[in-house]
């Protein structure tokens, strides 16, 4: 397997192959998402088998890093660089660009934060993503509008 494209990016592996992906009938891919100063976090520095990955910093004392999320609404692919990630913790999640930290949307049921990334340049909480700020709880949410898209909506994990 090849750890960069010829354009030097790194390409990071998926357990969910693309063609897995694109045979479902349905499908949501993050192809934009902001931090509430208009930042995309959307990035070809990071592939998923294609898409381009979601990067943001966290940070947690005096550890920071940067870490990349799989693109596809469902599929919990993770790459860390630079920081150890371990159960249960909790980190803020921080825009790479700006260095400020992402907006708390909802507390999530396991007592972490629900951090929002949002759907246009401009910050709007009524179209936004949201994703948990302790590692591996792998709750995230899509508001649009008045409506939350579940990932049952999209297609069966299995």
């Amino acid at each position: 397997m090849k750890l960069f494209n010829s354009k030097g990016m790194m390409l990071f592996p998926n357990p969910a192959s693309k063609e897995k992906i694109c045979k479902s009938k349905k499908i949501l891919v993050i192809e934009e998402c902001y931090c509430h100063n208009g930042h995309n976090l959307v990035c070809k520095k990071a592939i998923f088998n294609g898409f381009n990955g979601i990067i943001f910093k966290v940070k947690k004392d005096n550890q920071e890093g940067m870490v990349a999320l799989s693109p596809v609404y469902g599929y919990k692919s993770r790459v860390c660089l630079d920081v150890e990630l371990k159960e249960e913790e909790i980190w803020e999640i921080i825009c790479p660009k700006c260095n400020e930290p992402l907006p708390t949307f909802a507390k999530c049921s396991c007592g972490g934060d629900l951090v929002a990334m949002f759907a246009e340049k401009e910050k709007d909480f009524s179209d936004c993503l949201t994703i948990c700020n302790r590692i591996n709880c792998f709750n995230a949410e899509i508001h649009l509008g008045n409506e939350m898209i579940a990932l049952s909506t999209i297609f069966d994990i299995k």
